[in-house]
């Protein structure tokens, strides 16, 4: 027997006794009466004499009884109504228990899944930063020259800024920066793969962790304006919170800002094939405010022929735009923010530009005047080249 039931047992079983005892007394008192009052006890032969004993006995007794009767009936029902109540409390918190045990049991079981998947993201994402490729870790990026045939510079030419006639409108800058995505980051395998898996570890945080996981689940069945607007304002537990962010941190500002330029929104008006916006990526990203402690800051002490990337960073987020990602930067940067920080980064560039060609120009008269010829013309090729970029910088639209 429960402990905690014990001392209602015994408080029915001193009622009962009570009662009892009770009965016990009126009879006795009863007794005592007629004793008194006819002096005499049960050695009457006479049965109407006995008739009118059970009478009076019994018209004062069975009130009484009748009324302890009652009494004990009512308790009976009071009892047996706590009891009830007691096996409900009983069953409630055996309910509860079975459910925290269940969320437990699948609180664990999504841990497992879910370090399984950040093991695996982390081995994609030590490939793609220990990898000397153009994506993080080229030599380009971090070599200090300031050698005019600088292979940063060259890169900068050939790979984004050397169709000057794709610069004339608005549109074309979309263009460009749409075929740039394309080629520089879609068509990366080591890319694409590391975007796949954290795709799919913030498609599992939020399909097993979420309060409406119906809703959450539907919306993955599309990939639409309507579906990354349903991730980004659906309500999250602060559980989705806290692994996103054990995510988020796993991750190098470099490849943040790549995956930023990837869920941009691209242009599919374009004549460029394989284009394809990734609604939902950009509706977890908001989701999580995945991107709020990306830095882009550009300071004016940076050269940004040797930093060109961050640079066309800033041009592909400024002329695309970060409207359908601005819940993933929070409070970080607003599309005008981005602008300004174009535009410093712009300027910087250009006098950068202003000064070198500046230095071209009288290296070209040194050499004509030293009848170098060949120096002349490979220098005025790259005068030429460097020209067209200028060009092409302040006929950006700001």
């Amino acid at each position: 027997m429960d402990k905690e039931n014990i001392p209602q047992e015994n408080k029915r079983n001193y009622l009962l006794w009570a009662l009892a005892i009770f009965a016990l007394i009126a009879f006795l008192i009863v007794l005592g009466f007629y004793i008194f009052h006819f002096k005499t006890l049960f050695i009457i032969k006479d049965s109407a004499t006995w008739g009118t004993f059970g009478d009076y006995v019994g018209g004062t007794l069975n009130p009484i009884i009748s009324f302890l009767a009652l009494i004990g009936l009512l308790y009976t029902i009071h009892q047996q109504a706590q009891e009830m109540e007691a096996t409900r409390n009983e069953l409630k918190q055996s309910a509860e228990q079975q459910s925290r045990q269940s969320e437990i049991f699948n609180l664990q079981q999504f841990e497992s899944t879910f370090f399984s998947l950040l093991e695996q993201h982390n081995n994609i994402l030590e490939k793609i930063t220990n990898n000397n490729n153009k994506i993080i870790k080229n030599k380009k990026f971090n070599n200090l020259k300031l050698s005019i045939e600088d292979e940063s510079i060259k890169e900068i030419y050939n790979n984004y800024l050397e169709h000057e006639e794709l610069y004339s409108l608005n549109q074309s800058h979309i263009e460009n920066s749409n075929r740039y995505i394309r080629n520089n980051i879609r068509q990366n395998p080591e890319l694409r793969r590391y975007f796949i898996i954290l795709f799919q570890i913030l498609k599992f945080i939020s399909i097993s962790l979420s309060t409406d996981r119906q809703a959450i689940t539907t919306s993955f069945s599309s990939n639409n304006e309507q579906s990354r607007e349903i991730l980004s304002s659906l309500y999250i537990d602060p559980k989705e919170k806290i692994y996103s962010n054990i995510l988020r941190s796993l991750i190098p500002n470099e490849i943040l800002k790549i995956l930023a330029l990837n869920c941009l929104t691209l242009d599919n008006s374009t004549d460029i094939q394989n284009l394809k916006t990734f609604f939902n990526f950009q509706g977890l990203l908001n989701r999580y405010n995945f991107l709020e402690h990306l830095q882009l800051i550009f300071s004016n002490d940076v050269c940004p022929i040797k930093n060109h990337h961050e640079f066309i960073c800033l041009f592909l987020l400024k002329t695309i735009g970060i409207d359908d990602l601005q819940g993933s930067f929070s409070n970080n940067y607003t599309p005008e923010e981005i602008t300004d920080l174009f535009m410093n980064s712009q300027k910087n560039f250009i006098s950068i530009l202003n000064d070198k060609i500046s230095k071209l120009t009288v290296n070209i008269k040194n050499y004509n005047m030293l009848s170098s010829n060949e120096q002349a013309r490979e220098t005025e090729t790259i005068l030429k080249k460097f020209s067209n970029m200028l060009s092409i910088l302040k006929s950006i639209e700001n």
